[in-house]
């Protein structure tokens, strides 16, 4: 499968789980970068949430700063702090009791300050259903804890410190961390008046579809349309992400920006091997890349399947009633101008 991000080339892991992460896409987003002879001084992704393509695109060099920003007070003040609080992060995640008491007095008591925030957000998002923030989202295991997977089954200390660390390592080349809105975090950048080809822009909204139950804040329809008026006025390079719901292809496509359908691969619940699904990909570029595979099931790993309502690898997976319908897959492929 020559044409599959393999995990090898998947340098650097987010502390965050998150609803529609774009970790894998990473290598979609390079070979695009590498055919239009493209390495931007800055890249901007105004709906961090994982912040996935930043820090792989930082930590392997293909942008020599960016800057982030996120609607959501939690995420933001997460970044904040591990980007210029880091050990601050890492005493606390060391000293944190995971049990259903803490869990609740996060979920009532979030913060005030950014590092209150952040650990708020940590915590809530490793040991909630599949690490969703929004106020509907409850614990790993449920009230009860009868599940074979228990509230800290993703909150794993060391590895969450060694991932702190790696990204922390970053902050230095990271402009800014705004709570801030898409529109606002576009206002700043303009600010700093930079040829417009040093820039790369990365937008990640809101899913379409399931949005009120994935996030904190999520778009309506007016917010989807004035998106689009933006991105398509843009004279620096963009790349925009969605799920594929057929609002956002008509609205893509009739401003000859036709999206190309990235194909992933996710599981269900009581599945033993994985079912594909599509991430919706709309670019400026002139070129993008033809193979669109990237990612390799559990089978051509050579492991089982394991997959898990609660503790089933997340990243990425979009849920049963997030899959694309035939008609939004009908327009699959195809060029960009």
């Amino acid at each position: 499968m020559r044409d599959a991000l393999r995990r090898s080339e998947v340098s650097i892991l987010s502390p965050l789980r998150y609803p529609g992460a774009k970790r894998r896409l990473c290598g979609f987003i390079t070979a695009a970068l590498r055919l239009n002879g493209l390495k931007p001084r800055l890249l901007i992704e105004p709906f961090a949430g994982s912040a996935s393509v930043s820090l792989q695109l930082l930590n392997d060099g293909f942008v020599e700063k960016a800057a982030l920003a996120e609607r959501d007070p939690l995420v933001a003040s997460f970044w904040k702090v591990v980007f210029f609080d880091s050990e601050w992060l890492i005493d606390r995640v060391r000293r944190v009791k995971l049990t259903l008491q803490q869990w609740d007095w996060f979920k009532n008591n979030p913060g005030t300050t950014d590092r209150d925030r952040a650990l708020s957000c940590l915590f809530l998002n490793r040991t909630s259903f599949s690490g969703i923030l929004a106020p509907g989202a409850g614990p790993i295991g449920g009230r009860e804890q009868g599940s074979a997977y228990k509230l800290d089954c993703r909150f794993n200390v060391e590895t969450l410190v060694k991932r702190i660390r790696q990204a922390a390592r970053l902050g230095p080349r990271v402009l800014f961390v705004d709570c801030a809105s898409w529109d606002v975090t576009l206002a700043k950048v303009k600010a700093e008046k930079l040829p417009p080809r040093d820039l790369l822009y990365y937008f990640d909204p809101p899913f379409y579809r399931s949005a009120e139950r994935l996030y904190s804040y999520y778009f309506n329809e007016e917010d989807h349309q004035r998106l689009h008026d933006t991105i398509i006025s843009l004279r620096s390079p963009w790349i925009l992400s969605y799920d594929p719901a057929e609002p956002i292809m008509t609205m893509y496509s009739d401003n000859g920006r036709r999206p190309r359908h990235v194909q992933l691969l996710y599981s269900i619940r009581g599945s033993s091997s994985p079912t594909e699904a599509q991430e919706l990909v709309v670019s400026n570029l002139q070129r993008l890349p033809t193979k669109t595979r990237l990612w390799r099931s559990s089978e051509e790993w050579g492991s089982p399947s394991r997959a898990s309502a609660d503790c089933s690898v997340a990243t990425g997976r979009m849920r049963p009633s997030q899959r694309p319908t035939s008609s939004a897959l009908a327009n699959g492929g195809g060029s960009h101008g």
